[in-house]
């Protein structure tokens, strides 16, 4: 049997994170067919690894990519860093399900995806059109906490009432049927932020129906009430009996930097008692969402709408400023105290010449101070302005790096293709470079991780934690997402004020046995799959 591709030379990691070896890599059809030293046989195609590493393809545990697949089904700046499965429906984001009122979809994810929603309805349909799309890499679909209470209930500020309560459950079970991999919330974003503990007890118990499926939580405060919060997620899981995901832990705002240590030891007494509780994390001391999220949540009430006539008020406005000013150089949110200097202005394509400022430029630009410049953006770009927020200390972001239950997400916004000079507004450098970073940074240059570790984190790790048995480590059997990365090239090449560069360093990536990109350069193909919960 001749192989389709035969990956010569390298050193494989195989991310279960046992010790790198030498061994060739033999690809037929969408399967790996052999790993081994000195392999011999006929192959159509093959590269020459020597000095690379030969590893799986990268898992993104954390992603929003959702909201722009149908139109950069491409996903190039995500293939390019040698992502080949994407987690998303995260922070209870998600397409789908569509409410009766698809406007209130609309207006809620408009920082995400402006052409949000399209001609689907249901989580089955939306999944149907994203296969049809010719992705160039895998899906893992969850369906979001805040799209099934948008569907229910609207924005309505309140507990569900027990007929509400069961249409949540009917809507969660309908999207895990369709092949939702699990439920994510977003509790500082509203309307999952109206729920109380016990509504996502109930729902977490419809994900214990099916064993295996994944609670996600953007928890309800990464900043004074990070412990609590983290509580809240064990919780739910503990209660319900499901694994339990925590997205980006993270603990936002100097005077809260040292909480760090208390959250990573509520998940690890958590574990010791038998909850399966895990992380995900990105590399770097920013963080990238709506721009509006700084405002109080009574503000949010009734969705985009709403909260642009209350920013419009002068009454209602005055009041959002009296709560969250503090002196001339600070705002508090909801995950407490920022300065104007460390919100920088991501997208705003209403006016597109704001983007790359912080709110403390913009102030001095416009001559007002810098709570109205934030209320002005906000009615300005109607809800669709993003912003990156400098939130953490780089020693936390080594620290959660360093733990073995840690995955790898980048909470990408959105995905590019094409020439970088063509990409608007300054997203956050995450977009184009976070797995790299994780290699190139993280374990080159700091070592802070040995190589084998890292990519377990990448890939292994990620696969076990959704139930991915195909994917997730080189072996024989497996699906035929590669990656071959240079580790003395390997580099995010992104920044903050030039965030549209590629990396450098991963010459070759396939997806499911197809070359995505070839000797550095991207070849967009339609390689990709909606994986199905195997569980």
């Amino acid at each position: 049997m001749a192989f389709d591709w035969l990956i010569r030379g390298g050193t494989v990691i195989d991310g279960t994170g046992v010790p790198a070896r030498p061994a060739d890599v033999a690809l037929v059809g969408d399967r790996v067919a052999a790993v081994e030293p000195g392999l011999a046989g006929e192959a159509h195609r093959v590269v020459d690894a020597t000095g690379c590493l030969v590893t799986p393809g990268f898992i993104d545990m954390h992603a929003h990519s959702d909201f722009s697949l149908l139109s950069v089904a491409s996903a190039e700046s995500k293939v390019r860093q040698g992502v080949t499965t994407d987690v998303t429906g995260m922070c209870g984001f998600s397409p789908a399900p569509v409410p009766a009122e698809p406007s209130l979809l609309a207006g809620w994810a408009a920082f995400l995806g402006p052409d949000v929603p399209g001609s689907w309805t249901t989580f089955g349909s939306w999944l149907e059109r994203v296969q049809e799309a010719g992705l160039s890499m895998n899906v893992v679909p969850f369906v979001g906490h805040g799209a099934l209470r948008l569907a229910t209930m609207g924005f309505a500020q309140r507990a569900p009432d027990p007929d509400e309560a069961r249409r949540l459950a009917d809507l969660l079970r309908a999207s895990l049927d369709a092949g939702a991999f699990g439920l994510s919330t977003g509790l500082i974003y509203p309307p999952s932020s109206f729920s109380e503990t016990a509504e996502l007890v109930g729902l977490a118990r419809v994900l214990a129906e099916r064993p295996g499926r994944l609670y996600c939580s953007h928890v309800r405060g990464e900043g004074p009430t990070l412990q609590a919060a983290v509580a809240e997620a064990i919780t739910i899981g503990e209660a319900a009996g499901v694994p339990v995901q925590i997205s980006h832990l993270k603990c936002s705002g100097r005077a809260n930097w040292p909480r760090m240590g208390d959250a990573l030891r509520l998940i690890d007494q958590a574990r010791a008692r038998g909850v399966a509780v895990t992380a995900d994390m990105y590399p770097y001391t920013a963080g990238s969402t709506t721009l509006a999220s700084l405002l109080p949540p009574w503000a949010h009430a009734g969705g985009l709408e709403a909260l642009l006539g209350r920013v419009a008020d002068p009454r209602a406005r005055a009041r959002i400023v009296a709560e969250g000013v503090l002196g001339e150089r600070e705002w508090r949110g909801p995950n407490g105290p920022t300065e104007w200097e460390a919100v920088l202005v991501a997208g705003c394509p209403a006016r597109p010449e704001v983007e790359g400022q912080t709110l403390a430029q913009l102030a001095v630009r416009r001559g007002r101070p810098a709570a109205e410049v934030l209320l002005d953006l906000v009615l300005e770009g109607r809800g669709q302005v993003s912003m990156i927020h400098f939130l953490m200390s780089e020693a936390n972001v080594a620290r959660v790096l360093q733990d073995p239950h840690v995955a790898i997400g980048s909470d990408n916004l959105g995905l590019c293709a094409g020439p970088e000079a063509t990409h608007p507004g300054t997203p956050h450098p995450r977009q184009h470079g976070c797995f790299p970073r994780v290699l190139g940074t993280a374990v080159r240059e700091q070592g802070l991780l040995g190589w084998e570790e890292a990519i377990r984190k990448m890939t292994g790790l990620s696969a076990a934690i959704l139930g991915l048995a195909d994917r997730g480590t080189l072996r024989a059997g497996a699906a035929a997402d590669v990656v071959v990365v240079d580790p003395r090239a390997v580099a995010d090449l992104a920044s903050y004020q030039a965030p549209h560069r590629y990396p450098a360093g991963i010459p070759w990536v396939w997806v499911n046995g197809v070359a995505v990109v070839q000797a550095g350069r991207f070849a967009a193909q339609p390689a990709g799959r909606v994986l199905v919960p195997a569980r």
